[in-house]
């Protein structure tokens, strides 16, 4: 069997974050933590986990290690479970103060100021049974306007006894001020041979499987090990970059034909669609890697043949502004078929066995 390189600092578990989790065991050794910390990365490297790591060391710390999480203890499993009253998540469609909204039916797809002004509340309290309470905003880059300007303002005034954890894949989508005043920390994937040692040794995959998922997750731990106990996320994943190749050899009548479907699957099926544009952004993410001349997967550096590193970072951009007008409620269907006219063209067609796992 194969073991994982391990270092001190992965006592954490945040397979392949050793910087991020060092710089934090220095801070909370020293008494020195911010009041605010920026995780920034793509979706499964790692930042709800690490956020958890770090809200479990301050609430339930090891007695021999002060900067390791006692995972054993009841205060670490409720935080594991979600049920710590002293450490608090704000999400997409999550709680508020207001009676008037009705959760169950819920279709935000932002966080809503409503919910910062519970933080800020919630903030005022003293906490329960820890020194600090701790609040995680998984989805910072999904902060409806008015929500980003409350929360500012909380980042400019924090109550003393309170610990922001921001989370967001996309940090350009933040307000610059609000990035200003966070601690930030990027989370970085992983080679695709550093995860496929990681998977072996975790998950028992044999090497060519572990490879093969290695590329499909991006270098991404917690992807890579989700897709393992989900192959069904593998399929979709598989799907999406299959279609994001197709498009950019599509005519523009065939582009606009994919624009209308989801367009008008948005009304209907928000997450779904928005899953989509995410993972197509992740596929140009990974040849603009490729036409970097950095570690890609092999279609994409087959794809990028045809590309320069310009139009690998239009690509991104036409996608991530398509989604930031999907979550600003601009027609649906315009953002989307805007996207398809900023794509770059290639030319060869799509070989069939594309991205096989």
């Amino acid at each position: 069997m194969v073991t994982s390189p391990t270092t001190e600092a992965n006592a954490w578990g945040v397979v392949g974050q050793d910087a991020p989790v060092e710089v934090l065991r220095r801070a909370i050794a020293g008494g020195h933590l911010a009041h605010a910390y920026l995780f920034a990365g793509p979706p499964g490297i790692g930042k709800a986990l690490l956020a958890r790591r770090l809200a479990q060391t301050l609430v339930a710390p090891s007695a021999e290690d002060p900067t390791l999480p006692d995972l054993a203890s009841r205060a670490s499993q409720q935080i594991e479970a979600g049920a710590s009253a002293d450490i608090e998540r704000i999400a997409i469609g999550g709680i508020c103060d207001e009676a008037s909204h009705d959760h169950a039916t819920d279709r935000s797809t932002r966080i809503r100021i409503c919910q910062i002004r519970r933080l800020e509340r919630v903030a005022s309290l003293a906490p329960f049974a820890v020194s600090r309470r701790v609040f995680v905003i998984d989805g910072a880059d999904d902060l409806q306007p008015e929500a980003g300007h409350a929360l500012l303002k909380t980042l400019e005034e924090p109550p003393g006894d309170a610990l922001l954890l921001l989370l967001a894949s996309d940090i350009d989508a933040l307000l610059p001020t609000i990035r200003s005043r966070c601690q930030e920390m990027v989370l970085r994937p992983l080679s695709h041979a550093r995860l496929a040692e990681e998977l072996r040794a975790h998950a028992a995959l044999p090497a060519d499987e572990a490879l093969a998922l290695a590329r499909l997750a991006h270098g991404r731990y917690g992807l890579a090990m989700r897709m393992h106990a989900d192959p069904s996320l593998a399929v979709l994943r598989q799907s999406a970059t299959e279609e994001a190749r197709r498009l950019a050899r599509a005519s523009r009548n065939e582009r606009f034909d994919v624009a209308d479907r989801l367009g008008a699957a948005w009304y209907r099926e928000r997450e779904s669609v928005l899953a989509t544009v995410d993972l197509w952004r992740d596929w140009w993410r990974e040849v603009l890697l490729a036409t970097s001349g950095l570690e890609a997967l092999p279609e994409a550096v087959e794809d990028a043949a045809g590309l320069t590193p310009a139009d690998a970072v239009r690509a991104l951009q036409a996608v991530q502004t398509a989604r930031q007008h999907l979550l600003g409620n601009t027609s649906a269907p315009l953002a989307l078929e805007v996207m398809m006219l900023d794509l770059p063209t290639l030319s060869a067609p799509v070989p069939a066995t594309a991205g096989a796992v």
